[in-house]
């Protein structure tokens, strides 16, 4: 089977959708599907075509450079020029899923897709408070879907009655985690707090830090340590030192 998977950023960037295809798309590979990864570069510093773990990428422009839109025209003449079993759209909070989905509404209505939705938060009070308006015009084009794939059963039962898509259409697939077994040296802290995530207000990581001055009255001993990296990191290290948790808290990445 060749399958597309279809998503504004893959590897060298980071993020969830970006890992979720790295470690997804090798494992299929490795069944011996054939993946093709379609996505952006809005620098244009990457190469245009390489081969990642097996996976062929192919990277096509994308504007504008410095805000995370991802206006790809390039999406519409891949799809409507390849050819797959099944392409796979990942994300759909830019422009490249619905170029994509345009693609097959107007070009390749027999070609099968499924989309998962990996939703979340947005910095940017402007673009939540179009989600709404996002959803209704991302119905049409998303109702003929094979699959409409959720993350967690909130996710599913979200989009369903928000667009008003049958339940049945959906799926959910968790994401999962493959961890190392810890070695013998590694010494567990039972008072040690571990916050992950890219440092945007949305995560949450400014409510775990307000919380630590009440944790730290009943758990004399408590720390925690946020791990990610992202434009927030400013304010989040301004309200450690408003509440003189500098010896508490502690604010690092752990590169890609």
């Amino acid at each position: 089977m060749r399958i597309l998977m279809v998503a504004a950023r893959c590897h060298p960037f980071m993020g969830g959708i970006e890992t979720h295809i790295q470690e997804v798309g090798p494992r299929l590979t490795a069944r011996g599907y054939t993946v093709e990864v379609l996505t952006t570069d809005p620098s244009g510093e990457w190469p245009a075509e390489e081969n990642v773990l097996g996976m062929h990428v192919r990277r096509v422009p994308a504007w504008p450079k410095a805000r995370d839109f991802y206006i790809a025209p390039g999406i519409f003449a891949a799809i409507r020029c390849g050819s797959w079993d099944l392409i796979h759209f990942q994300g759909y909070g830019t422009f490249v899923v619905p170029i994509g989905l345009l693609a097959l509404a107007t070009l390749r209505r027999d070609l099968p897709f499924v989309l998962t939705f990996h939703s979340g938060g947005h910095s940017s009070p402007l673009r939540n408070a179009v989600r709404r308006t996002q959803h209704a015009l991302l119905r049409p084009l998303i109702s003929r879907a094979e699959r409409l794939i959720g993350v967690s059963d909130f996710e599913a039962d979200f989009f369903s009655a928000r667009m008003g898509v049958p339940r049945e259409n959906f799926i959910v697939i968790p994401n999962g985690a493959a961890m190392p077994v810890p070695g013998p040296r590694v010494a567990v802290d039972p008072n040690l707090i571990v916050s992950i995530g890219r440092l945007e207000r949305y995560k949450g990581h400014h409510r775990v830090i307000a919380a630590m001055p009440e944790l730290i009255r009943r758990m004399p001993r408590a720390k925690l340590h946020i791990v990610g990296a992202g434009p927030y990191e400013e304010a989040l290290r301004a309200l450690v030192a408003s509440l003189e948790l500098e010896k508490r808290v502690t604010i690092s990445a752990i590169p890609g």
